[in-house]
């Protein structure tokens, strides 16, 4: 049954009141990661304050454009309220990234895939330019959290008849379809190995699956109404909604202090623990303001490495154009193929149904899309124009179904996110494509393509797509403090206190949605947190 929602959490927090409190831990960021962290912990004694910059509660219908500007509107819908700037490939760029804001984060607004990562995505493997790279951790120790995310979550799905996972116990999915029963056929004939997604929607009768959305009746799971909710209504946590953390006071040794604006007031909270959860571009920021005489160049940055290895997944759009017609009512976003998750000596990742189908409006926002990443994105008057190509294919070709790839970046050091104090968002992205990524990307669309044939296919965007909605590794744990941030546990290596448990963390991006990995690991991390750091009480 669909967790219900309601409009007004009931543990809201002002502040104010938050600083007169004792608090066993400070989590800040109620996405994916802080709202998993936050449920564990309140099932084992912790009294919890969650700081969130976005709303505690959104409008019921999430309708707002993708690129609507109004900062109060996109905040009413639980979306990031202004662009994020950017540097790609030596040129300045600013986006509406695809985040959310608010209780229950980016979850708000995903589609729900939730994927695990394979177990050789955790080996040890050398990128393009050579460099070793591995997780500190295994497959194996994180497994147990991945089934239990799956059952909080209610995923269900198939196994990936290529590769199946004893550990994954799934519920059978809802019948898809016949639109999508249709591909699945054609997809097997062609030698491929389709197998259903892994979802977290509930499909109760009248769902409309809300993809990329909020979901007002919660049929949807998503962090809020999976983990937050729950967290709240124990009585061990509440929500200080609408703060934003300004920095972390920490000695040499420890964080101690977190200051925030509230309601134009700022406010000093203090706590003996300090789980950091804002996004893998936010995270690393807040880390690089904090600083002080122990820290000059920030907290966990003694080897300037905060905010390094940012890495995006390449997601590129591929329409599909069915034989005959086929009826699209119920579940649309149903399918995924593994085929060539690693191929030929190489990493590319994991195409997955979009839930869309190729008409005027989302042709046109893959064209701007690809526009905004290409040396022509200086020209405004050319990306207006864009809307003519748009209405001819979806004029000329009809309805196609949208599949999106999803390929694996590796982490380089100076793929990074930096402060930027005259930025909307505070900070800055700088990101250079390598021809290598650019390879694997055109390489997955072609072997793709070549085994959806006799249908008729076309790629949506000409050149890998970075998908802003995934950036993660920009405080990369690992074993060795000299070439990471976190340890195996995603503490800071040289603070006693202080966690990390969103995507920030990764060591590598893996070829599918982060989102699972995210909860599974703040899952894992809060109970070494428990064993590590009894509660005051």
């Amino acid at each position: 049954m669909p967790m219900t929602r309601s409009d007004t959490p009931s543990k809201k927090i002002s502040a104010s009141a938050a600083a007169n409190q004792d608090w066993d831990c400070l989590i800040i960021g109620a996405g994916m990661g802080g709202s998993a962290a936050a449920w564990s912990l309140s099932r084992q004694g912790y009294r919890v304050l969650v700081i969130e910059k976005g709303r505690s509660a959104f409008q019921a219908a999430s309708s707002v454009a993708r690129e609507m500007s109004d900062p109060a509107t996109r905040l009413e819908n639980g979306r990031w309220p202004t662009q994020i700037s950017g540097r790609l490939d030596g040129a300045d760029m600013n986006i509406w990234a695809p985040l959310g804001s608010g209780a229950g984060g980016s979850t708000t607004l995903y589609a729900a895939a939730l994927h695990r990562l394979r177990p050789e995505d955790f080996a040890p493997q050398k990128t393009p330019d050579g460099k070793e790279i591995s997780w500190p951790f295994s497959y194996e120790d994180i497994a147990p959290y991945y089934t239990q995310a799956e059952q909080l979550f209610g995923v269900h799905g198939t196994q990936d008849p290529l590769r199946p996972d004893p550990g994954a116990h799934l519920p059978e999915p809802p019948e898809m379809c016949a639109r999508d029963a249709y591909f699945l056929k054609s997809f097997t004939e062609g030698g491929l190995h389709p197998y259903r997604l892994h979802s977290g929607i509930g499909y109760e009768p009248g769902c409309k699956e809300c993809l990329g959305s909020y979901c007002p009746s919660g049929c949807k799971r998503d962090a809020r109404n999976t983990l937050l909710d729950p967290a709240l209504e124990s009585g061990q946590v509440k929500l200080c909604a609408e703060a934003e953390v300004l920095r972390i006071e920490a000695n040499a040794n420890a964080a101690h202090t977190v200051i925030i604006q509230h309601e134009e007031t700022e406010c000093q909270i203090s706590a003996p623990l300090i789980i950091l959860a804002a996004g893998a571009y936010f995270s690393p920021a807040l880390l690089l303001r904090s600083t002080n005489e122990s820290w000059p160049d920030g907290l966990a940055n003694q080897n300037d490495l905060v905010g390094r290895n940012l890495m995006f997944h390449a997601s590129d759009p591929i329409a599909v154009w069915p034989r005959g017609q086929h009826s699209k009512k119920g579940p649309t976003k149903t399918l995924s193929i593994r085929d060539f998750y690693s191929y030929d000596g190489k990493k590319y990742g994991e195409l997955q149904s979009a839930g869309q189908t190729a008409n005027f409006g989302n042709v046109l926002y893959s064209l701007r899309l690809s526009f905004d990443q290409s040396p022509l994105r200086k020209l405004p008057l050319i990306r207006q124009l864009l809307r003519i190509p748009a209405w001819l294919a979806s004029r000329v070709l009809g309805e196609a179904t949208v599949f999106t790839t999803i390929v694996e970046d590796y982490a380089y050091r100076d793929n990074r996110v930096v402060l930027d104090p005259d930025g909307a968002s505070g900070i800055r992205f700088h990101y250079t494509i390598r021809p290598e990524l650019l390879e694997r990307a055109h390489k997955l669309k072609t072997l793709l393509r070549a085994r959806f044939k006799p249908l008729y296919s076309l790629p949506l965007s000409h050149r890998a797509t970075l998908n802003y909605g995934h950036p993660c590794g920009t405080c990369k744990a690992g074993d060795d403090p000299e070439t990471s941030v976190l340890d195996a546990n995603c503490k800071a290596h040289m603070l006693d206190n202080l966690y990390v448990v969103d995507s920030s963390f990764m060591p590598t991006s893996g070829g599918t949605n982060p989102s699972l990995t995210i909860a599974a690991n703040a899952l894992r991390v809060a109970d070494i947190v428990a064993k590590a750091h009894a509660p005051k009480t």
